[in-house]
């Protein structure tokens, strides 16, 4: 009986990671909790790995890893706006001892061009925009501190095809750290 309630739960786990988002919103599925078992000394112990919940669209709204003791070793909420663009994020993980909140400003081409990262106690430490040319590809990415320094640059250059060629890594905002370039062959 111990090894087939074992194999149930195992079973359980690895359905509920294998569902997709299109699975999800399908099946109305409002949460997902996975159940551990581990066998230690011979003895079976069994505890609430993690939990997710989702919305209508069958997107993740919520994701909590817990540890063997049943506290919460991370946690990660997200926000959406009418137009299905993530919105906002915040990060909760114990062991690195983050907890930190994300929001999210998108073009009327649901392009993200603004993203900004506060600590817990409210206050931006890193503000990012992004730029985009008129075929709307990605030309720039700029990060600056609380302070309004430049702290990262990455710029991208593209082909007559629209293709990514290359991306340019700058310590910020004139200190070239990196090139990487893409070579295209074609039929």
């Amino acid at each position: 009986m111990k090894h087939f309630f074992l194999f149930g739960i195992l079973l359980v786990s690895f359905s509920a990671f294998g569902q997709s988002k299109k699975e999800i919103k399908n099946n109305k599925i409002k949460s997902i909790a996975v159940w551990q078992a581990d066998v230690e000394n011979g003895k079976t112990v069994t505890y609430k790995d993690s939990y997710e919940e989702f919305d209508k669209q069958g997107r993740s709204i919520l994701k909590i890893e817990y540890n063997k003791e049943g506290k919460i070793k991370r946690k990660k909420t997200a926000k959406f706006d009418s137009f299905n663009n993530k919105i906002e994020v915040t990060e909760f993980d114990l062991k690195d001892s983050i907890n930190i909140k994300k929001t999210f400003k998108y073009n009327a081409l649901k392009d993200k061009t603004e993203e900004t990262e506060y600590n817990s106690a409210g206050a931006v430490i890193k503000k990012t925009t992004f730029k985009y040319d008129d075929n709307g590809n990605k030309v720039s990415e700029i990060t600056n501190n609380a302070t309004g320094n430049v702290i990262k640059k990455v710029d991208f250059k593209y082909n007559e095809k629209n293709i990514k060629v290359e991306k340019h890594n700058y310590k910020g905002a004139n200190k070239l750290e990196s090139v990487r370039k893409w070579v295209y062959e074609y039929f």
